[in-house]
C-alpha cells in the first residue's frame, strides 16, 4: 500500500510519471496534505570514482592495412566469468563477517564499498586499488572506511598488502541557536514532530528512535527505554509528560512506535521541511541542522547542567569516554563565556560523603577549615 511519507495518509492519487535514466517512475500526490512524492526504485550507490578505470582494456598492435589496430583483450565471456568470481568471493566474505560477529550495517557498508572498487578496478590487485583510493576519493574519512573494508577483504583471501595510513578528521558539530533549534524540532506534522521531539529530549540516535517499541514506554514514571545499538549502550531516560502523551497518542499499527521506513526516508523528508524553513525565514543556517544535531545539543545541555562527563556518557549511551570528551571540548569552545545563574553548595567532611556528592553530579571546589566544598549548577 502506498502512503504519504509526510503525513502518513493513505488517500493517495497517481500524479503522472517521473522520467529517469532507469525508466519512468510513478509519481503520487496526497489528498490530505498535498505533498507530492514518488516511490523510489532500489537505491543505487553513486559511483564515487570520477576517473575510474574501465574494465575492458585495449592494446595497440600492428595489423595489416584495412584492419583496426585496437583489439579487446578480454572477451565478453571472460569478463562475465571474472565478475561472477568476484561476486562469489564477496558473498563468502559477507558470511565470514557474519560469523565473526560483525553487525549487519557494517557488513552492508563493507560490501557497498567493495562493489564500487570492483567496478573501477581489479580487487585482486592491491596496488591498483590503492591508486584508485588515493586519486578518486577526497574525504579522508571515506578513505579510512574504504581501506578498512578492503583490508578485511584481503585478509579473508590471505592476500598481503601495505595498508595506506589515512587518519580520520573530526569535524566540529554545528550548534544552532535556541530559536533555530525550536523551529527545526516543531516543523512537520504529528508523527514527524513526535519523532523530532523524542530525539531532542533523549539525544537518541535515529536508528535507536526508529526501534522504540510500545513496551519501552513507562507512562506512569515518564520513562523511555533506549535499546542498545551497534555504537551505544542501553539506557532509561526521563522525558516530559508532553512527549509521553504524544507518543501514546500515535496509532498502534506495528510493534514499533514509529512505522518502518526504507533507509534515509525520514532524513530526506526532514531535510525537505528544513529547506522550506530556509525559504520562509531567509536563514540558510537552518539547512545545516539534521537529526543528529539534536543529539549534539542534548549533550551540551546535560553537561551545562551537571558538568559531569560520566553523566553525559550515560545519557548518550557512549561506550567510550573519549567520545564524550569531544562534547566537553565543544562546550568549552562555544559556551566558555557563559556562567550559570546559581549553584547548589554542599560540604563533606569524610571520604564517603564526598564520594556520594560526586555521584550526584557535584564538582569539588576547595577545602576550608577541614571541610570540602562542592558545587553543582542549580
Amino acid at each position: 500500500m502506498i502512503f504519504c511519507p509526510e503525513c502518513e495518509g493513505k488517500e493517495v492519487w497517481n500524479d503522472g510519471f517521473r522520467y529517469t535514466n532507469n525508466g519512468q517512475i510513478q509519481r503520487y500526490v496526497c489528498r490530505n496534505c498535498g505533498f507530492r512524492f514518488s516511490k523510489s526504485p532500489a537505491i543505487r550507490r553513486k559511483n564515487i570514482f570520477v576517473n575510474g578505470c574501465n574494465n575492458s582494456r585495449q592494446i595497440c598492435v600492428t595489423q595489416t592495412k584495412g584492419t583496426k589496430n585496437l583489439i579487446k583483450v578480454e572477451t565478453i565471456n571472460e569478463t562475465a566469468q571474472r565478475e561472477s568470481n568476484i561476486k562469489g568471493q564477496l558473498i563468502s566474505f559477507a558470511w565470514h563477517l557474519k560469523k565473526m560477529g560483525r553487525s549487519d550495517s557494517t557488513i552492508k557498508t563493507y560490501l557497498d564499498y567493495l562493489e564500487i572498487l570492483a567496478k573501477a578496478g581489479d580487487l585482486l590487485k592491491p596496488e591498483e586499488i590503492k591508486l584508485l583510493i588515493a586519486n578518486n576519493l577526497k574525504s579522508r574519512n571515506t578513505k579510512c572506511l574504504v581501506c578498512y573494508a578492503y583490508d578485511s577483504f584481503l585478509k579473508f583471501l590471505d592476500i598481503p598488502w601495505e595498508k595506506p595510513q589515512y587518519k580520520q578528521e573530526h569535524k566540529r558539530a554545528f550548534i544552532p541557536t535556541d530559536d533555530e533549534l525550536q523551529l527545526a524540532v516543531n516543523c512537520g506534522r504529528k508523527t514527524s514532530l513526535v519523532f523530532s521531539l523524542l530525539i531532542y529530549e533523549t539525544g537518541a540516535r535515529v536508528n535507536e528512535a526508529e526501534r522504540l517499541e510500545w513496551t519501552d514506554l513507562d507512562a506512569e514514571r515518564s520513562k523511555v527505554t533506549i535499546k542498545a545499538s551497534k555504537n551505544g549502550n542501553a539506557r532509561i531516560l526521563t522525558v516530559s509528560k508532553r512527549l509521553i502523551n504524544l507518543l501514546l497518542s500515535l496509532p498502534k499499527k506495528e510493534k514499533t512506535v514509529f512505522p518502518k521506513r526504507t533507509k534515509k526516508v525520514r532524513q530526506t523528508t526532514f531535510r525537505r521541511r528544513l529547506l522550506k524553513l530556509v525559504r520562509t525565514h531567509s536563514n540558510p543556517r537552518l539547512a545545516k541542522i539534521h537529526y543528529h544535531t539534536f543529539r549534539h545539543c542534548k549533550a551540551l545541555r546535560e553537561y551545562h547542567k551537571t558538568k559531569s562527563m560520566q553523566h553525559v556518557k550515560r545519557v548518550l549511551g557512549h561506550k567510550s569516554i573519549m567520545t564524550t570528551q569531544r562534547y566537553v571540548d565543544l562546550y568549552e569552545e562555544i559556551y566558555s563565556d557563559l556562567k550559570p545563574d546559581s549553584y547548589i553548595c554542599e560540604t563533606a567532611s569524610t571520604a564517603k560523603a564526598a564520594k556520594k556528592l560526586i555521584e550526584q553530579g557535584f564538582e569539588y571546589v576547595c577545602e576550608i577549615e577541614g571541610e570540602q566544598l562542592f558545587k553543582k549548577v542549580r
